[in-house]
C-alpha cells in the first residue's frame, strides 16, 4: 500500500496544495488512516480501494472544498466497509470530519437498491444528513461520480441499475444544488450506459464536425472580443458543445434528428462585474438579431439553485441559432460548482440555515418528509421537485416567489404561509379574480382572497403541484377532521375505486388486508381507511393492489410474456431467424398493428413502424423485415390516454367499460389539466388491433369522456 501512495504522491500534493501546515496534517492524517483502513480491499478494477479515495478527494478538491471535506472524502468508506469505528476517526482527523464521515455512511448506497420502498427511505436519510451539514452531500456526489467514471468495471445489470439510479436522483440533486458540472458529466455517463448506441451516434457526429465547430467558435469569439474591447469590457470568452445527453433530451422533445438540431454550441462570456454583463448583453444584441422569447436574465432573478447569468440566443450570419450565455467570475463558478463553490465564497463560515435558498429547500423536503409513511411516495414527489421546470411569479411587494411549473394560486398560497393556504378562497392575479384551480405563468402579480370559514379538503390535493402544498393539505385534514370522519371518507373513496372492477371492500380478506398494513407500516384496515381519508394513500392504488391480488394472479396463466413469444406468432426474415427477438416496451405493438424489426446485440426488438425511436434509430442500426404469423395467442400490454370531465365516478366506469370489452386492466393514473379535466393514462392488456378499438370505442361513449387516444409506453 505504500508503494502505491508513493505513485500517488503528485496527486495528494495537489490535494493539499494552498493549505496551511495545520489543515495539510489533518488531510493527511486522514489519507494515512484510509490506507491502513482499506489495506487488504481491491476496486473490481483490480486497482487498491484506497485508489477511490484519493480520487474522491481529488474531485472535492477542485470544487474547492476545505480541508475537512477533502478529509471525510478520503475516509468516507471507512465505517461502511472496514473494522474502524466513528471514534478512531475522531482521534486522528477530528469531530468535524468524523461527523461528516458518519453522515455519508448513513446513506451509502448497499441500501439503494431496485425497491422504491428501500431506496425512498435511504433518501430521507441523505437529506436529513444534507439538512446537517450540506457538505455531507458534496461528498456523496463526489463519491458517485468517480464510481460513474469506474463504472465500467461492474456487472451490465448492475451497471444499469446504477446508471438509471444516478440519472433519475443523483444528476438532478446535483442541478438543484447548481453543481452543473457534476451534473453533466453524471448524466453523460449515465446515458452512455443505458443508452449506448444513441450515445455513439451523437458523440461520433459532434466529434465528426469538431474541425467545423471549432471554426466557428473562434470566428464569434474573435467578433465579440473586438465589440466589447472597443466599448472598453475586458472579458473571457469560451466556446463549447452542449452535453450529449442534453442533445438527446433536445432530439426527444423536438421530435428531430441530429443535423436538425442547430444550437449545439453554446457561448459563455465572463465579465468584470454586474455592469458589464448587462453591457456586453446589449452590444451583441446589436450585432445580431436575438430570439425574443430565449431572452433570460437570471441576474436580476436568480434560480433557487444560486445561478445567475444572462441567457440570449442569437442569429449568426449562417443563419443559425447560438446560445449565449454571459455572466460574472464569481457567478460562473456558482454555476459550475453550486453549493460547493458558495461554500468556498463564504470562506468556510456556515451557512445561515435560515435565510439560505438551499437550506430552505430542505427544510420544507424534511418537513412534509416527515409525515409521508409511504417511501415510495416520497420517491414519487421527489423526483417531482427535482425535476420540474419553475415559473416565477411575484407577491403585490414585489417578492419573487419560485414554484414548480403548473402550480397553481393554491400552491402559491402555501408558498407564503401554511395558514394562508388554509384559508385561500382565491386571488387577485395581474389584478384579476380567479379561482384557487388557476394556474401560475411566468410574471403574474398573485394577491391571495381568504376567507376564514375556508378549509382544506382531499379534492385539494388534485388541485396543488407542490410537495409543500400536499404535505400541508394532508397534516390539515390528518389533525382536524374527526377520525371516523376520515374512515368514512376513506371507505366512500376506495369503495369507488373498487367499484371499478366489480369489487367491495368486504371481498377484502384479512389476510389481504394484514399485507397491506404491513405494507404501509400501519396497524389496521382503519389506519389505512383513515389514510385514505385524508389524502395520504391513494384509494386508486390500493383498489389495483388488492385487484392484481384478487384477480390477475387467477388470470396469469393467460399472460404469457411478450418477451417469451411463441416463434410463430412472428414471422421474421430469413436471414435473422434464428434470432431471439421481444415486443419492445417503448410502443407495444399488438396483433394488427404495423411493424419492424430493429436488429439489436441482445437480438431484435419489434417495434411499431410509427414508433418515435424508430425515427431516431434510423440511421443508427438496421432494420429487419418482420410480419405477424397466423397463431396470435398472447395478450398485449398497451397504453391508452383520455381526455375526461373532472368527475369523481369517472375512472370506475372506463374500468367497467375495460371489462365489459373482456380486456384486463393493468394500471390507471391520473393527473389534472386545465379548464377541470382528468388526463388519465391507463394500461389494458388486449387481444389484437381490433380488440384494441373496441376498448376505446367503449370508453368513448362514457358520459364526460371527450377524448381517447392510443400513445406509446
Amino acid at each position: 500500500m505504500d508503494e502505491y501512495i508513493e505513485l500517488k504522491k503528485d496527486d495528494i500534493k495537489s490535494i493539499i496544495e494552498g493549505f496551511d501546515d495545520e489543515r495539510k496534517k489533518i488531510i493527511l492524517n486522514s489519507l494515512e488512516l484510509a490506507s491502513r483502513a482499506h489495506s487488504r480491499q481491491k476496486r473490481m478494477s483490480g486497482e487498491p480501494y484506497i485508489s477511490h479515495s484519493i480520487e474522491v478527494a481529488k474531485i472535492l478538491k477542485e470544487m474547492k472544498m476545505d480541508a475537512q471535506t477533502i478529509s471525510a472524502g478520503l475516509l468516507h468508506d471507512v465505517l461502511e466497509d472496514t473494522q474502524f469505528k466513528v471514534d478512531d476517526i475522531k482521534k486522528i482527523s477530528g469531530e468535524n470530519v468524523a461527523f461528516l464521515v458518519e453522515g455519508v455512511s448513513n446513506v451509502t448506497a448497499k441500501v439503494f437498491k431496485k425497491s422504491g420502498k428501500i431506496f425512498g427511505e435511504s433518501l430521507k436519510k441523505m437529506f436529513l444528513a444534507m439538512a446537517n451539514d450540506i457538505r455531507v452531500v458534496i461528498i456523496k456526489l463526489a463519491d458517485r461520480l468517480h464510481n460513474m467514471r469506474t463504472i465500467k468495471y461492474l456487472p451490465a445489470e448492475k451497471q444499469k441499475i446504477i446508471a438509471q439510479e444516478t440519472i433519475d436522483i443523483y444528476a438532478p440533486l446535483a442541478h438543484r444544488l447548481g453543481m452543473e458540472r457534476i451534473k453533466s458529466e453524471l448524466e453523460d455517463i449515465s446515458f452512455s450506459v443505458l443508452y449506448p448506441e444513441q450515445y455513439r451516434f451523437i458523440a461520433d457526429y459532434i466529434n465528426e464536425k469538431k474541425g467545423e465547430r471549432q471554426q466557428k467558435i473562434l470566428d464569434l469569439k474573435d467578433k465579440i472580443h473586438k465589440e466589447l474591447l472597443k466599448n472598453n469590457i475586458e472579458a473571457e470568452i469560451t466556446g463549447r458543445p452542449k452535453h450529449f445527453y442534453s442533445i438527446y433530451l433536445k432530439m426527444i422533445k423536438e421530435n428531430k434528428q441530429i443535423e436538425d438540431i442547430y444550437d449545439l454550441i453554446a457561448l459563455r462570456i465572463i465579465t468584470q462585474n454586474i455592469k458589464d454583463c448587462y453591457a456586453a448583453l446589449g452590444i451583441i444584441h446589436n450585432m445580431w438579431k436575438p430570439i425574443p422569447n430565449r431572452i433570460k436574465d437570471y441576474i436580476a432573478m436568480p434560480k433557487s439553485n444560486m445561478y445567475q447569468s444572462l441567457h440570449t440566443t442569437i442569429i449568426d450570419n449562417d443563419g443559425r441559432p447560438v446560445e449565449i450565455q454571459i455572466r460574472t467570475k464569481k457567478m460562473d463558478d456558482i454555476a459550475e460548482e453550486g453549493i460547493a463553490a458558495h461554500w468556498n465564497y463564504k470562506e468556510e463560515k456556515p451557512f445561515d440555515k435560515k435565510t439560505d435558498s438551499t437550506f430552505i429547500w430542505l427544510r420544507q423536503l424534511l418537513e412534509w418528509q416527515s409525515n409521508l409513511k409511504e417511501n415510495e411516495q416520497f420517491l414519487k414527489e421527489l423526483k417531482i421537485d427535482l425535476f420540474q421546470e419553475a415559473v416565477f411569479v411575484f407577491t403585490p411587494k414585489g417578492e419573487v416567489k419560485e414554484l414548480v411549473k403548473g402550480s397553481t394560486v393554491l400552491d402559491f398560497a402555501y408558498s407564503v404561509h401554511s395558514e394562508l393556504g388554509d384559508h385561500c378562497i382565491g386571488a387577485k392575479v395581474n389584478g384579476k379574480w380567479v379561482t384557487i384551480k388557476y394556474e401560475l405563468k411566468n410574471g403574474d402579480i398573485v394577491e391571495i382572497l381568504k376567507s376564514s370559514t375556508q378549509h382544506p379538503t382531499v379534492d385539494w390535493l388534485k388541485i396543488v403541484k407542490t410537495v409543500k402544498a400536499k404535505n400541508r393539505i394532508r397534516h390539515w385534514l390528518r389533525t382536524n377532521q374527526d377520525i371516523k370522519e376520515n374512515i368514512k371518507k376513506g371507505e366512500q373513496l376506495l369503495n369507488e375505486a373498487l367499484d371499478g372492477y366489480k369489487l367491495k371492500i368486504d371481498n377484502i380478506s384479512d389476510d389481504l388486508w394484514n399485507k397491506t398494513t404491513q405494507y404501509y407500516n400501519v396497524n389496521s384496515k382503519e389506519d389505512i381507511l383513515a389514510g385514505i381519508g385524508y389524502g395520504e394513500f391513494s384509494a386508486q392504488r390500493i383498489a389495483n393492489s388488492f385487484y392484481r391480488e384478487l384477480v390477475e394472479r387467477k388470470e396469469i396463466v393467460k399472460f404469457k410474456s411478450t418477451e417469451e413469444l411463441k416463434k410463430n406468432e412472428i414471422v421474421i426474415d430469413d436471414n435473422y431467424s434464428d434470432i431471439d427477438y421481444k415486443i419492445a416496451k417503448c410502443c407495444n405493438p399488438v396483433p394488427g398493428d404495423e411493424i419492424i424489426g430493429i436488429y439489436t446485440k441482445k437480438g431484435i426488438s419489434i417495434h411499431r413502424t410509427e414508433c418515435e425511436n424508430i425515427k431516431l434509430n434510423k440511421i443508427l442500426t438496421p432494420f429487419v423485415k418482420v410480419n405477424w404469423g397466423g397463431e396470435i395467442q398472447n395478450y398485449y400490454l398497451t397504453k391508452i390516454k383520455i381526455i375526461a370531465e373532472n368527475r369523481s365516478d369517472i375512472t370506475s366506469d372506463i374500468t367497467r367499460a375495460i371489462i365489459d370489452a373482456k380486456a384486463y386492466l393493468n394500471f390507471l393514473n391520473t393527473t389534472e389539466k386545465k379548464n377541470d379535466q382528468l388526463i388519465i393514462e391507463i394500461f389494458v392488456k388486449i387481444k389484437n388491433q381490433q380488440h384494441l378499438t373496441e376498448v376505446i370505442m367503449l370508453i368513448k361513449k362514457i358520459n364526460g369522456v371527450k377524448e381517447v387516444e392510443r400513445e406509446n409506453i
